[in-house]
């Protein structure tokens, strides 16, 4: 049997250490402890104050990224001395989430009033007055907006779950309509106070309602358009450029704290534990939105498994896949997202985007596509949150607001404004195959069999001048093939309905007349009192020897017949 013999110099040593433990006051553990807090406070919640003070305050310097050949760049984002400058977060504020918390507990809105102006059915637009004093925020006699006037109006595209009533929209509405520019809010579907009448839900890919008030707004009003996107409003903003190029009205943008890529987002707002909380809170308002318009989502979806969500994909997956009618989430995720559009972009774009954003994550953004094209000038800053970017000691004014704010008024003052190709007024041309079109056939002079239409008949059927009219009409309609074939292009991602029509009206393009052999014209056409005779001569004329060839072959035949049996 084995004995343990126990040192008892090692034991004094522990009881030695003992006593010197209990003999540190308890302050100085409580001591250690906050300081041991506050070291993983810093750093969980991402404090950058010791970075400022070791900058002494100067702040970080903004980085652009853009194309070196882009005239946008040189005539405009050059001159805009924010964008050339530094930006410092307000010192209290030096975090991208207490940021983000800030703007949405507080924010700080300036005075602003809307006039509500419901022209459409479906959708909401919040002007904001341009006589805005700002001493008092009172009005002087507005009148609206007249038809030839040319002030620039400026469209503005809030975030998720956002509407005019926002702290950041206020600020921005605020800041340009204190220079005189007129603002339109163009609140989300359901949103503003305003009701869903159809089964059409907004989501972060919904281009549509931005487009009917833009071209709204084009046809109503002289004045050039500005848009300005925020977080998912930023996101479909581009996506809207993208699809449109240049045959859309505005004449310049700004997106701002854009998510990108939706799917790259998804994987990242659910990575950490701030993240999640970030997931849990935006997955609450987007059951708020469900919750105004419950009975037409209870009929497109399952209302229980809505309740149930706890992340955004999990609302996604409930609702807005459904109602939208994608088939999985992360193809509603591929197909919404901004960052394959951005390089289609042919209007002046601002892009701002914080690195430190803890919604909007710095891998998703398209630093190529970005540079590549001529017409976008990405800006990126080190710290800002999302859509925070306050400044000052009293957080009064917000970075991104001003250097959107000026980088319009730069752009408008400049030649470098987009302006919409005309496109030349055709009517349409049917996309229908020329075989369906009429059960008629037509002989080539090749030998080859078409079909023709009634239309086509009958122009065939005319006389010798027949050819040069349908020549003259495929000239006169190639323009609007030109036009069909733009009009497809627009589309960087068509479905598959899309693709087969324009690959259809590509081949239209190549389709030429048949031409119509000499037989059949002349067989078509009515005939004469003199062409009558003229048959009746030939007939006459030619009916001996024809007899006669027949009576031969006959004959012959006959002999042949009786020399077998």
């Amino acid at each position: 049997m084995d004995v343990v013999v126990v040192d008892s110099s090692s034991m004094d040593a522990y009881t030695l250490l003992f006593k010197a433990v209990s003999l540190i006051p308890f302050s100085h553990y409580l001591l250690g402890f906050l300081i041991a807090f506050l070291f993983f406070l810093y750093n969980f919640l991402e404090f950058h104050i010791l970075q400022d003070i070791l900058t002494g305050f100067r702040g970080q310097p903004v980085n652009l990224v853009f194309n070196s050949a882009a005239h946008i760049y040189h005539g405009v984002a050059s001159k805009c001395r924010l964008l050339q400058g530094r930006y410092l977060v307000t010192p209290w504020l030096a975090s991208p989430h207490i940021q983000t918390a800030f703007l949405h507990f507080f924010g700080r809105p300036p005075p602003v009033t809307y006039r509500r102006y419901t022209d459409f059915t479906f959708l909401f637009l919040t002007y904001v007055i341009n006589w805005i004093v700002v001493s008092r925020g009172a009005f002087h006699g507005y009148t609206g907006i007249s038809k030839d006037d040319t002030t620039p109006i400026v469209v503005v595209i809030p975030g998720l779950t956002s509407d005019s009533a926002s702290a950041y929209i206020k600020h921005l509405a605020f800041k340009i309509a204190k220079h005189g520019w007129h603002v339109v809010v163009s609140n989300h579907r359901g949103l503003g106070g305003v009701s869903i009448t159809s089964d059409c839900f907004y989501n972060a890919g919904w281009t549509e309602d931005v487009r009917e008030v833009i071209n709204y707004l084009h046809r109503e009003y002289m004045a050039p358009l500005f848009v300005v996107g925020t977080s998912i409003g930023a996101n479909i903003l581009v996506k809207y450029l993208g699809e449109d190029r240049d045959n859309t009205p505005v004449a310049g943008a700004a997106a701002v704290c854009s998510p990108w890529d939706l799917l790259i987002g998804d994987r990242f707002i659910c990575r950490k534990l701030l993240q999640k909380l970030y997931d849990r809170a935006l997955t609450v308002g987007l059951q708020g939105y469900a919750q105004l318009h419950q009975p037409r989502y209870s009929r497109l979806a399952n209302w229980e498994d809505i309740e149930k969500s706890r992340s955004i994909r999990d609302f996604d997956n409930h609702a807005t896949r459904l109602v939208g009618k994608f088939e999985t989430v992360d193809t509603y995720y591929r197909q919404c997202s901004s960052a394959s559009y951005v390089g289609l972009v042919s209007v002046p774009l601002l892009c701002i985007s914080a690195l430190d954003d803890p919604v909007c994550t710095r891998e998703a953004i398209p630093w190529d596509e970005c540079r590549t094209n001529k017409n976008v000038i990405l800006v990126t800053t080190q710290h800002g949150g999302h859509l925070g970017y306050f400044q000052g000691i009293t957080a009064s004014t917000m970075w991104w607001v001003r250097a959107v704010d000026e980088f319009l008024h730069v752009l408008y003052s400049s030649p470098y404004m987009h302006r919409k190709k005309k496109v030349q007024v055709c009517y349409p041309l049917s996309q229908a195959s020329l075989i369906d079109q009429g059960p008629f056939l037509n002989v080539a002079e090749d030998g080859m069999v078409a079909a023709v239409s009634n239309e086509e008949t009958a122009k065939v059927s005319s006389d010798d001048t027949s050819l040069v009219q349908e020549n003259d009409r495929t000239d006169k309609m190639r323009p609007i093939l030109k036009q069909n074939k733009h009009v497809e292009e627009s589309n960087p991602l068509p479905s598959m309905n899309g693709a087969q029509t324009s690959k259809q009206a590509n081949s239209n393009e190549d389709i030429k007349p048949p031409k119509v052999s000499v037989i059949r014209r002349f067989l078509d056409q009515p005939l004469s009192n003199k062409s009558m005779w003229l048959l009746t001569y030939i007939a006459i004329t030619t009916w001996p020897l024809v007899g006669s060839a027949l009576l031969y072959f006959y004959n012959k035949k006959r002999k042949t017949l009786t020399a077998k049996r």
